[in-house]
């Protein structure tokens, strides 16, 4: 018994040690993608798209919000302003489901900076349409993200 108990902490303990570095990783939603299809000229600032599937998202959700121009590095005509691409286009996740909705898949939590805009999508196929994550700012915010594009964070009551 002494000997199992001994070898259960020689072997346990070393990975409890491990988990407690590593953690769990942070959120997905926010990371960098660059959306594989881009629309002849550009995007429309009055329109949000989302990329499904996208192999560069934890999420698979590449979404472009509200976008003016071409991101491409390559463009020449009609292109983005590099720091609007940087904040406008990101990963995100859905993170509600329309009203009578149902998911099939789990949805998400945004985390911090970041607010579940509902019915955010509203075409598109039952595991596409809903809300998704997008930046908010909020008190103390460092990001420097446009007020005429984002919101502030919703405050809790």
């Amino acid at each position: 018994m002494h000997g199992s108990v001994s070898r259960l902490v020689r072997v346990g303990a070393p990975l409890l040690v491990a988990a407690a570095m590593f953690g769990c990783s942070p959120s997905p939603v926010g990371d960098p993608c660059v959306p594989e299809s881009i629309p002849v000229g550009g995007y429309s600032p009055l329109e949000v798209y989302i990329e499904t599937s996208s192999v560069q998202c934890r999420t698979r959700a590449c979404m472009v919000y509200k976008l003016e121009g071409n991101p491409a590095e390559t463009c020449t005509d009609d292109c983005a302003d590099p720091a609007a691409v940087d904040d406008q286009i990101f990963c995100s996740c859905r993170c509600s489901v329309p009203a009578g909705g149902q998911s099939n898949t789990p949805l998400c939590n945004c985390g911090q900076g970041y607010t579940c805009m509902d019915d955010l999508v509203t075409t598109g196929g039952d595991g596409v349409v809903g809300g998704y994550c997008v930046p908010c700012i909020y008190d103390g915010d460092d990001r420097n993200l446009n007020v005429d594009v984002f919101d502030d964070c919703p405050t809790a009551s």
